[in-house]
């Protein structure tokens, strides 16, 4: 019995101002716990039309019988809403009665979410989610990993806040059961004008012992009209090696900088954690006082509208750009110079590779889990192209090579009967799963099947309207954890299971 099956459909409420569900256009699973007790349960970031991102608990139901033909039924999962995410503005606007709601609706067109960590727990470590709107307002919002704060961490900017970062707002869970939702506003909120909010990639923060000592935050590329690339500070500082996975700490006593070991609270100290660059005072001679948004390059300017961004998983400062002429750039910047580890050269990227086997927009990149080994994309005509990036990994990985050949290995050539919208990569590396516009969800396998075009599975009529979005949770390979989900213009979420 195949172990594909639709296990829920999540509906977003839109926080009860319209009847009318508005369009999911990007979902994403968080790579950090959900709760410090429910190591099964998994989170899952939603944003779309609306102007709130909207989080969710997921867990299966141990009474579920799992013989059940009702597959439908919302008893297979336990799904909740837990916290919303607003801008600044949205925050001050739904927490004051008094004024009137006259602000655009924009939405968010863009989401990625990263685990900020160095150790080697899988899922410890902070949350980082950013979002853009139209017209390139980026917000960052970022969550302190549940068992830090079970023990007793707190966030410096809370403390400096009045701890006013989150507060409740009413809602509902899926399932009709009231619950009592976060509403949370970013701890960074920038805007870059040139870029147009629809494309946006955190670089991973894992890869933080092959940046240079001199950086110390996040950093997050978005997409512009003009073909160009754009490289920002986030304003969150990045986990780096020796710092036990967590960006600043401090002892509530000594108000120190680094001394203090996050998540040791015994004795009288409480450990204070620093999420933001722009508010340690430290440091202010290494310019970590910069505000969030402060564009450190611009690549690639010149060409087609930049349709789909993706950062390599395993080679530091590389990254693949889909246009709307069909052409995939590869960009990087890695460099093995002791000059620019030690913080004196700049981030100066280049392309090493220019892909043109399509000619319709790209909407869709990812390279697959966890090395990277091959790249896919998506075009507007329905193919998905599978390329063999594996020859720029090497046994040695400091001596990444960059140029290396990169080659088509396959094509479906009908993957979808229409635009493919987005894709995402399997975390056992041998799958890939991708939507459309053709109200599908696919899961194709990387060997034989996208060559030959037929997939392992398809879920037909997954939504009433375009599939927009589409996600992998992380998981081992035939796990129960390992889920997939899929958003679309009827304002729904469908949470299917991927086991074999």
């Amino acid at each position: 019995m195949s172990g594909f099956r639709t296990l829920h459909r999540i509906t977003n409420d839109n926080d009860g101002d319209s009847s009318t569900d508005s369009p999911v256009w990007r979902v994403k699973f968080s790579p950090c716990r959900s709760s410090p007790s429910q190591s099964s349960s998994l989170r899952l970031l939603a944003a779309g039309a609306s102007n709130t991102i909207k989080c969710y608990s997921l867990s299966d139901r141990s009474e579920k019988d799992v013989n059940s033909n009702d597959v439908l039924d919302a008893s297979a999962m336990n799904v909740t809403c837990t916290e919303s995410l607003l801008s600044r503005d949205d925050y001050e606007q739904k927490n004051n009665s008094a004024s009137n709601n006259n602000t655009a609706v924009l939405g968010y067109a863009a989401l990625d979410v990263v685990r900020n960590y160095c150790g080697a727990d899988d899922t410890a470590g902070n949350e980082v989610v950013m979002a853009s709107k139209l017209g390139g307002h980026v917000c960052v919002w970022v969550r302190l990993d549940p068992v830090l704060k079970e023990k007793g961490v707190v966030v410096a900017e809370d403390i400096s806040n009045g701890d006013e970062s989150s507060n409740n707002c009413g809602g509902e869970s899926s399932s009709s059961s009231t619950t009592i939702q976060q509403c949370r506003k970013p701890y960074a909120e920038f805007k870059v004008p040139t870029a147009t909010g629809t494309t946006l990639a955190i670089r991973p923060p894992l890869l933080g012992n092959y940046y240079s000592k001199k950086e110390t935050e996040i950093l997050v590329a978005l997409g512009c009209a003009n073909g160009a690339v754009v490289i920002c500070k986030s304003g969150i500082l990045a986990s780096r090696p020796g710092d036990n996975g967590i960006t600043r700490s401090t002892s509530s006593s000594g108000g120190g900088g680094g001394g203090a070991v996050v998540g040791d609270t015994g004795g009288e100290d409480t450990v204070v954690m620093n999420f933001t660059s722009f508010h340690n005072k430290e440091d202010d001679n290494n310019s970590n006082s910069a505000p969030p948004g402060e564009i450190i390059a611009t690549v690639g300017g010149g060409h087609a509208c930049v349709m789909s961004l993706a950062w390599h998983p395993t080679i530091p400062n590389t990254f693949v750009v889909g246009r709307k002429d069909g052409i995939v750039d590869i960009y990087s910047a890695h460099t093995t110079s002791d000059d620019y580890y030690y913080g004196h050269e700049g981030l100066n990227f280049r392309r090493v590779h220019r892909l043109v086997h399509s000619s319709f927009p790209i909407r869709a990149l990812s390279y697959s889990m966890p090395e990277g080994e091959l790249l896919f994309a998506g075009d507007d005509d329905g193919k998905l192209y599978s390329y063999d990036a594996s020859l720029a990994l090497s046994e040695t990985s400091e001596s990444f090579n960059v140029a290396s050949p990169v080659k088509l290995v396959a094509c479906a050539l009908a993957a979808h009967k229409g635009w493919i919208m987005n894709l995402c990569a399997f975390p056992d590396g041998n799958r890939v799963a991708t939507c459309g516009s053709d109200k599908s969800v696919r899961v194709w396998d990387c060997g034989m099947g996208l060559a030959s075009g037929t997939p392992v599975h398809s879920f037909d009529g997954a939504n009433e309207g375009w599939v927009w979005g589409v996600d992998c949770s992380s998981g081992a390979a035939g796990s129960a954890r390992l889920k997939l989900v899929g958003c679309g213009n009827d304002g729904s979420m469908q949470v299917f299971s991927c086991s074999e």
